[in-house]
């Protein structure tokens, strides 16, 4: 064994023991959880990919306060929405900080609002997104949803085959336009193919496992890129953050220097700081705090409506009610829009059932605790680890039965047909860490889904189905078909 290494296996060994010391001495014990093994704590334990799932299996057997570790990294993981508000809102002052971890630099994400400390810089962020995507003002965006969604349409019809693609053009040219008031090329547009690069490799490099190894062995982003395993496409990382963070607001300065930009998310924002004498500081912040939400933006409604597409070819039952339901509130001579929302329960019930049956993030970003705390007589030390595992809540049987069917009448009155009042808040997160975007992704990924059903029906070819593979996003081939003419407009965006 090298030296380092060993001097690695010292420190975790006399990280470990300080820790199991420290909480030795608190009356109160941890939260129940797995037998850990020295060392690598529960590691061995979990699933790398998909940890939610052992999270979930976790709350069986030690209940909806789960404690774990891995290599020394100590989590609590809240398994139901009441323990995650208990703590996340009405406790936020302890918990609504983050875990520093070394990954953010390596991989270019340092200036992410989604990643930043609990402190000044980071309410600014939120300030930005707070002044244009509040409830009662994302409204104004409602003519580029519209308009973006019959591109949608129109590229459906032309290129079907290509349906991921358009989905992830469609979430990103809303996100591109209103926030730089960027026109989109038809093709190859370098400012959307940045952002989705970038979110692409991140997701594919910031693993749970990736995570928490470089977060207790913060060497390793040292590794050289040459060296196998080694941290090579963290360098590719990092020129792929630096193109979406550049990229757009360059475009939007050249529309402001030539007096030709419009409203936009970025020049609110900007005219926020205006004169005051640290304005180069907030013009960095501003491109920081947009380039976030374009990313989270985009990927997160191109996500809804992967899970929408899928949704609706394993659940041909779904689909043909709810274009009854389009048919007759909205009629077959033109395309239902956001005035129509209060008239269609069961596509409102569709879209929370697609949000609930496989959420697009299903564990919550970890809060950290900032100080020592006592929850239900269990000790939560300071700096531990706290996730919302969103999957546990949205596979909760006692609250949702049978919950891997996807059963759109659940958020039904079975009495009135009309809709409940669970309206899923929990997959936004909890507390000051809430998502900011969520009324203006909701409202993208509305208008999207009741124009699909309006205007094509989706399955699956039949070789797929022949072929008896699992039902994955990865290895889907589908068939989508126009339904009827409709009024749409034959431009692609």
């Amino acid at each position: 064994m090298s030296l380092t290494y060993s001097a690695a296996a010292l420190s975790l060994a006399i990280v470990t023991y300080a820790a199991t010391s420290r909480r030795r001495r608190h009356e109160k014990p941890l939260p129940p959880g797995p037998s850990p093994l020295p060392l690598i704590g529960n590691v061995h334990q979990m699933d790398g990919s998909e940890p939610w799932l052992t999270f979930t299996e976790w709350k069986d057997g030690y209940g909806d306060v789960v404690y774990c570790s891995q290599f020394g990294v100590e989590s609590v993981i809240l398994n139901t929405e009441e323990a995650a508000r208990d703590l996340m809102e009405k406790r936020s002052s302890n918990y609504s900080d983050r875990v520093h971890s070394s990954l953010r630099e390596p991989y270019g994400l340092d200036w992410d609002t989604v990643f930043l400390q609990h402190n000044e810089t980071w309410r600014l962020h939120r300030r930005v997104a707070h002044q244009s995507l509040r409830e009662h003002h994302v409204d104004v965006f409602q003519p580029t949803q519209l308009r973006f969604s019959e591109a949608l349409l129109s590229n459906l019809e032309k290129h079907p085959k290509d349906w991921h693609q358009h989905l992830v053009r469609y979430a990103g040219s809303i996100m591109v336009s209103a926030l730089y008031d960027h026109d989109v090329a038809p093709a190859n547009d370098p400012v959307t193919q940045a952002v989705t690069a970038a979110t692409a490799l991140s997701n594919k490099l910031a693993t749970p496992a990736n995570m928490t190894l470089i977060t207790f062995l913060p060497f390793l982003k040292y590794t050289p890129t040459w060296l196998p395993g080694g941290w090579r496409n963290a360098a590719e990382a990092r020129r792929t953050q630096g193109r979406k963070l550049n990229q757009p607001f360059e475009y939007l300065k050249e529309k402001i220097a030539a007096g030709t930009v419009g409203n936009t998310i970025a020049l609110d924002a900007l005219e926020m700081f205006k004169g005051s004498d640290k304005f180069g500081d907030y013009e960095q912040l501003v491109k920081n705090a947009c380039a976030t939400m374009y990313g989270a933006g985009e990927d997160t409604t191109a996500s809804t409506l992967l899970v929408f597409f899928l949704a609706m070819c394993r659940n041909q039952h779904v689909q043909k009610r709810a274009q009854e339901e389009l048919d007759t509130v909205v009629g077959m001579d033109r395309l239902p829009d956001f005035s129509d929302r209060d008239s269609l329960p069961y596509i409102e019930a569709v879209f929370r059932e697609v949000r609930r049956w496989h959420p697009v993030t299903p564990l919550g970003i970890p809060h950290a605790a900032t100080n020592d705390d006592v929850y239900r007589d269990w000790f939560i030390p300071k700096g531990t680890t706290v996730i919302a595992n969103i999957w546990a809540m949205s596979q909760d049987p006692t609250r949702y039965p049978s919950p891997t069917t996807f059963d759109p009448t659940r958020f039904l009155d079975p009495a009135t047909g009309q809709l409940t009042n669970d309206t899923l808040m929990f997959i936004w997160g909890f507390g000051r860490r809430i998502c900011p975007g969520r009324h203006f992704a909701v409202n993208s990924a509305w208008i999207a889904i009741a124009r699909l059903l309006a205007r094509f029906t989706f399955e699956f070819e039949p070789e797929f189905i022949e072929r008896g593979a699992e039902v994955k996003w990865a290895n889907a081939t589908t068939s989508i078909t126009p339904r009827k003419p409709a009024k749409v407009e034959r431009a692609s965006v």
